[in-house]
């Protein structure tokens, strides 16, 4: 497990300062002592944290098409939301749930239509390479708690990526250490759309 960079800078700096000094005088014997209750209470906090988890599914090989436009997946809420806009800082276009919804209709298309070989040959003949699904669950503090993503390729339905994703944890729920682990939205859809990505390429 490793702990975000901004907190093992404060918890370095903390033990330099306490440590940097020679143990003269009673001041700095208290500063010494209160160096390894911290270097005993942080041993303790990395036994119950565990940072956010991405896992990526195995796929076939890759396609020989390539993916430029990807279709969003309607229902998604905001995490869907953000991984397309992450997708779309790395070049992708991106067809938002909204204007997904709309061609569906269009199309005369449901959900579950739309992830058959029929439908997803209706997507390309829009222009569309890849149809992509993003679903999450909140945690106790209205962050992402886990999710799943699954993109399709409209050409043939081949799974291009299949990511899922689990948000850390320190410690009981709420706590400090908790809060020091857990990821917020736009860390999550970083995560989730670096995976898709790699896992493209």
């Amino acid at each position: 497990m490793t702990l975000p960079t901004r907190i093992l800078d404060k918890i370095f700096y903390i033990l330099h300062w306490t440590f940097s000094t020679p143990p003269k005088g009673k001041r700095n014997l208290i500063r010494m002592s209160f160096g390894l209750w911290l270097t005993i209470l942080i041993a303790i906090l990395l036994q119950g944290c565990a940072s956010s988890k991405v896992s990526i599914a195995p796929v076939a090989p890759p396609v020989h098409h390539a993916v430029k436009v990807i279709a969003l997946a309607p229902g998604g809420g905001v995490l869907a939301d953000a991984v397309g806009i992450e997708l779309a800082n790395r070049g992708f276009t991106i067809i938002d749930p909204s204007s997904t919804t709309n061609m569906l209709v269009r199309l005369n298309l449901n959900e579950v239509e739309i992830a058959k070989p029929e439908g997803l040959t209706k997507l390309r003949e829009q222009g569309i390479d890849a149809y992509l699904v993003v679903r999450a669950a909140g945690g106790y503090d209205q962050q992402p708690q886990s999710a799943s993503s699954r993109m399709n390729s409209t050409h043939n339905g081949q799974l291009l990526a299949g990511v899922t994703w689990q948000n850390g944890f320190g410690g009981q729920a709420g706590s400090v250490a908790d809060r020091v682990m857990r990821k917020g939205l736009s860390e999550a859809a970083i995560d989730i759309a670096n995976a898709l990505v790699e896992r493209m390429q």
